[in-house]
């Protein structure tokens, strides 16, 4: 039996889901980085909102799936701001050579989706001059500088020299990290770490400075990202992010213990479940991302649940929620999810419009206290369905014909009226855009946060915006208290 829990203006939230990568700026090189994340929480903040929700930020290669990363603790350096006037250890000219070089290599970039290869390809090229710059200038030198890089370093030193290596092998084949693929001299952990040491006896000076290089960018991005964390928390806003309980095979922890886990089918990829002392495995990603985020969902409800089943690290787990690094509102869903698995969609964090127009979600989902939904969908729908255009044309006088201001609000009003006591939305429904790429992992978006604010229509947007969030109590100040149970 699952107890209904009273919704008040104090635990009643709202928030904002966006793809990093999809989020265009000026000056970007053609992906969303940390300084786009800056104007989306000033985004979120203008309008009331409370939370920031990414996709997973940990580095990808084949597939640039969020949710396939090569580590689990190592972040994407496609996702850094690499701009001179951020990275200290960049000048000025040298971006401007390579960035050049790169733009007439590869000619006219496609505005609508993201080059993931020379995109990434570009920033490692400018993180390498920043490198050898930050290499000559203080590491040699043993300056302040080097020193809080050695402190990062020792800091994250579990998972830190494995990635290296890993990292390193994978530019030996190419960028491949199929490591089952990879030459018999170091396909497997055990042989890689004497081909290292046979490389370390003849060229230690350059081996250890290939491998601080991948340590460089990991340390860039922890600085990155924790500047992302101290803006959110001046504006109060919570970022959040995805934890999946499963693995890439082809990453650098299944790389250096593949007996430690079992392979797995989940959602059409292959994943791997740690089946040692998973309690311990997961509190240590979060303590990583702990740095940066507030709250974590946990996304693949139906593998986490069957493992409860078979792990006692996991129930212990789930048993100790909440704790310092994930927040009430997880802890909350994951034991209604457990409570109420015969009705659990495949997707619980996911609603789903009827046919009719009608929000019908399966009847653990009316329970859950964090919900994620976008507009996008009821947007089709009502593009679609007759009815449901009828319904809301005779309840906002909105225009068949066009998704103008007054439907987007209205669709949103629709939406934060959902019982649950977080709610949050796309960045396109905010937005009010339509956007259908190819590839979900290639999107680029047609509006950058900037010029959403600097639009003729912001204000009043944003004003009609607030009093939604105050009319479902969903802002601090909401002069109501609802009274229905979640």
């Amino acid at each position: 039996m699952i107890a209904n829990f009273p919704t008040t203006k104090a635990t009643r939230s709202a928030g904002l889901e966006v793809p990093v990568f999809a989020i265009p700026r000026d000056g970007d090189l053609g992906c969303g980085d940390t300084q786009v994340v800056h104007e989306l929480i000033d985004l979120a903040h203008a309008v009331g909102l409370q939370s920031l929700t990414v996709l997973p930020i940990q580095e990808t290669v084949k597939g640039n799936d969020p949710a396939s990363p090569i580590s689990v603790y190592a972040l994407d350096p496609i996702l850094l701001d690499v701009s001179p006037w951020t990275l200290d250890d960049l000048q000025p000219a040298t971006y401007d050579e390579v960035t050049q070089t790169s733009a007439t290599k590869s000619g006219a970039t496609n505005v609508h989706g993201l080059a993931y290869n020379r995109v990434k390809k570009v920033k490692l090229d400018l993180l390498w001059q920043a490198f050898e710059h930050f290499w000559e200038a203080h590491f040699l030198k043993g300056s302040i500088r080097a020193r809080d890089f050695h402190r990062f370093c020792h800091r994250e030193r579990k998972w830190l020299p494995d990635y290296c290596m890993y990292r390193m092998l994978m530019d030996f084949e190419q960028g491949h990290e199929s490591w089952e693929n990879w030459s018999k001299d170091y396909g497997r952990y055990e042989e890689a770490r004497q081909f290292v040491a046979a490389i370390s006896a003849k060229k230690p000076e350059a081996l250890e400075r290939q491998l601080a290089f991948y340590a460089y960018v990991q340390w860039i991005a922890d600085i990155q990202w924790r500047d992302v964390r101290a803006h959110a928390e001046r504006l109060d806003i919570r970022l959040i992010t995805d934890l999946h309980c499963g693995i890439s095979p082809h990453c650098a922890e299944f790389f250096r213990e593949p007996g430690g886990f079992r392979l797995e089918t989940s959602e059409g990829r292959q994943t791997a479940v740690y089946e040692g002392n998973l309690l311990g495995h997961l509190e240590h990603r979060l303590r990583r991302l702990s740095s940066i985020f507030d709250e974590f969902r946990i996304p693949d409800f139906r593998q986490t649940i069957r493992q409860v089943n078979q792990d006692e690290g996991l129930k212990t787990f789930i048993d100790r929620l909440p704790n310092p690094h994930v927040s009430e509102t997880t802890a909350s869903t994951i034991r209604i999810a457990w409570e109420s698995l015969p009705s659990l969609s495949m997707e619980s964090s996911q609603l789903w419009p009827a046919p009719n127009g009608e929000l019908k979600p399966p009847g653990a989902n009316a329970q859950m206290s964090f919900s994620s939904f976008g507009a996008n969908s009821l947007r089709r729908l009502w593009a679609n369905d007759k009815t449901f255009r009828r319904r809301l044309k005779n309840q906002w006088a909105v225009n068949p014909k066009s998704y103008d201001l007054k439907t987007t609000l209205a669709l949103l009003h629709k939406l934060f009226q959902y019982p649950a006591k977080h709610v949050q939305i796309s960045y396109l429904d905010l937005a009010g855009l339509e956007n259908d790429p190819e590839s979900n992992w290639l999107a680029r978006y047609q509006k950058s946060p900037r010029e959403i604010m600097e639009d003729p229509d912001w204000g009043s947007f944003r004003e009609e915006f607030r009093k939604i969030l105050q009319q479902t109590s969903r802002l601090d100040d909401s002069p109501e208290k609802p009274t229905e149970s979640e």
